[in-house]
């Protein structure tokens, strides 16, 4: 009889925390009915503005000989000559919780970098049109309309040109975010917010003049990284929280979609060498977390040690809470 008493209020205690924690996804989570992840990029010709470089000179061994022998210095090239390097440890979310955690991943393929051919190098930037490009997820509401739950845009960083002409290596900027809902759950007993983390992929193949063939060849990545995001429109700080991430620069970097080697037809009617517009792909991998108060951690991640405690009657009775 003792047993069984205790047995009854460990399930009422349970009850309670369902009840206090709600365990039901709130109007801001779980919003993935016809959902579309999709991606789209911006190109514009001549996205870099040459006119505005300056010229730079390359010293030579002499040069460097006779300003070390009179104790001068050189003027370190344009863009920056020094190595800048940070150590730094991402905490990329734990995919240790799947009941609060939701990922997706959208890519676009057979873009071209560039606006046309080369008859350079494969490392030509003329014709540069590659500006930025959009990421965004949709879904259908319960009233059957469709609605935005997340948009994220991007843009080349321009104010390192050289950095693009010397070391072929470009960086991005993001424009704006976007968060309205989750598609992680979240609860009537959390915080309606939520983290993100973003991973962005820039991958080409092609062939060098050699006839050696690349396929699938990582360019580069950047990482966005986004914690505690409001989605209530309505609640303080929400839009000083969205317009400080404005104009902030992405994590990472990468090179410029090296051009395959081929040939055009010359305006003598003959078949000349060149280099092609870079085809290229954007990958996008975004995973969702919702912020989980401590007693819903505790519940989640030791739900199945909790249920064979109390038996098959609790059980039953969580299965009725929805939970």
């Amino acid at each position: 009889m003792k047993k069984i008493r205790q047995e009854y209020i460990i399930i009422f205690g349970v009850l309670i925390v369902v009840n206090a924690v709600s365990c039901k996804s709130t109007e801001y989570g779980y919003a993935i009915k016809g959902e579309r992840s999709r991606i789209w990029v911006e190109e514009k010709p001549n996205t870099l503005n040459y006119a505005a470089l300056k010229k730079q000179v390359v010293p030579s061994l002499s040069d460097r000989s006779s300003a070390m022998s009179e104790g001068s210095l050189i003027s370190p090239l344009l863009g920056g000559a020094i190595s800048l390097f940070t150590n730094a440890v991402k905490q990329m979310i734990a995919n240790d919780r799947k009941k609060y955690v939701a990922d997706y991943s959208c890519a676009l393929t057979d873009l071209y970098f560039y606006d046309q051919l080369s008859i350079e190098s494969p490392f030509d930037p003329l014709g540069m049109q590659f500006s930025g490009f959009t990421l965004s997820r949709t879904f259908i509401t319960k009233a059957g309309t469709p609605d935005t739950a997340f948009r994220a845009t991007f843009y080349l960083d321009t104010t390192k040109t050289n950095e693009i002409i010397n070391n072929s290596i470009f960086r991005l900027k993001l424009k704006d975010l976007e968060l309205n809902y989750s598609k992680a759950k979240i609860t009537n007993g959390q915080k309606k917010s939520i983290n993100m983390d973003i991973e962005i992929s820039f991958v080409t193949s092609y062939v060098n003049d050699q006839g050696q063939l690349f396929d699938k060849v990582e360019l580069g990545k950047f990482y966005l990284l986004i914690r505690d995001a409001p989605l209530d429109k309505k609640s303080e700080g929400y839009d000083a929280y969205y317009d400080k991430l404005k104009g902030k620069l992405v994590d990472g970097k990468s090179f410029i979609v090296p051009r395959s080697f081929g040939y055009y037809i010359a305006a003598n009617g003959t078949a000349a060498r060149s280099f092609s517009q870079g085809a290229y792909s954007i990958i996008a991998k975004v995973k969702e977390s919702s912020k989980d108060k401590f007693i819903t951690k505790v519940l989640v991640d030791n739900s199945s040690q909790l249920l064979d405690a109390l038996g098959s009657k609790a059980k039953d009775v969580l299965k009725k809470s929805n939970f």
